[in-house]
């Protein structure tokens, strides 16, 4: 397991690092501080990692999901949860269209910090509803989903993309789908941009949510 962990924050990279290696037998977790440090990390590991834990407001970003927007689309297999001290329901339903696999606030205790880190690993997609408003809560999944580049009709996959779909949907990055596939990296990536331009998506969070829409048993 491979863990790539990029805060400004000293004592927060460390405890999360130590956290990280406690609760998963044989991490490894590559750290960084700035913008830059992520931009680095994600060109030398984005094949290896398994999950980019990134914080919002770094050093050299121009706005708060900038440089999220710019990851996800130069790395779009990527598989990033965003870190957060600021807790903004608008915020939130911001990075999961842009393409996060969730949003952990920085106040989240231990336990739940590693059960939401667990959940995104498996494919899921986190959002802390407990901070939000019980009208936020009915509406946020549906305003997200509409925000989406998917329109309703009738959706075709081939056998081989519905493969490659359901391991986008478990979290595996391209590497461990071309071994359990026994397919090229070359086909596997050929496959997930094909999946995107089915449902309109932009990332592997959009594709799964227009996926669950148009009837496939993906993990939300």
């Amino acid at each position: 397991m491979q863990f790539l962990l990029v805060d400004d924050h000293a004592l927060i990279v460390q405890a999360l690092g130590a956290l990280l290696k406690a609760r998963f037998e044989g991490a490894g977790v590559l750290t960084g501080a700035t913008a830059d440090d992520a931009r680095r990390l994600v060109r030398e590991h984005s094949e290896d990692a398994d999950l980019l834990i990134l914080d919002l407001n770094l050093p050299g970003v121009s706005t708060p999901t900038s440089l999220l927007e710019e990851l996800v689309q130069t790395n779009p297999t990527m598989k990033i949860l965003v870190l957060s001290g600021v807790v903004d329901p608008a915020e939130i339903k911001r990075v999961l269209q842009l393409g996060a696999a969730g949003f952990v606030p920085k106040s989240l205790d231990t336990n739940m910090l590693t059960d939401a880190i667990s959940f995104v690993l498996s494919g899921g997609v986190y959002i802390p509803t407990k901070f939000l408003s019980e009208r936020q809560k009915e509406g946020f999944l549906a305003d997200a989903a509409l925000d989406m580049k998917y329109a309703e009709h009738t959706v075709h996959l081939t056998q081989r993309q519905q493969d490659v779909l359901m391991t986008l949907a478990r979290g595996l990055p391209v590497k461990r789908i071309c071994r359990e596939l026994n397919l090229s990296e070359g086909t596997v990536k050929t496959h997930i941009a094909a999946i995107y331009r089915t449902f309109g998506a932009r990332n592997r969070t959009e594709a799964l949510i227009a996926a669950r829409r148009a009837g496939f048993d993906v993990i939300l």
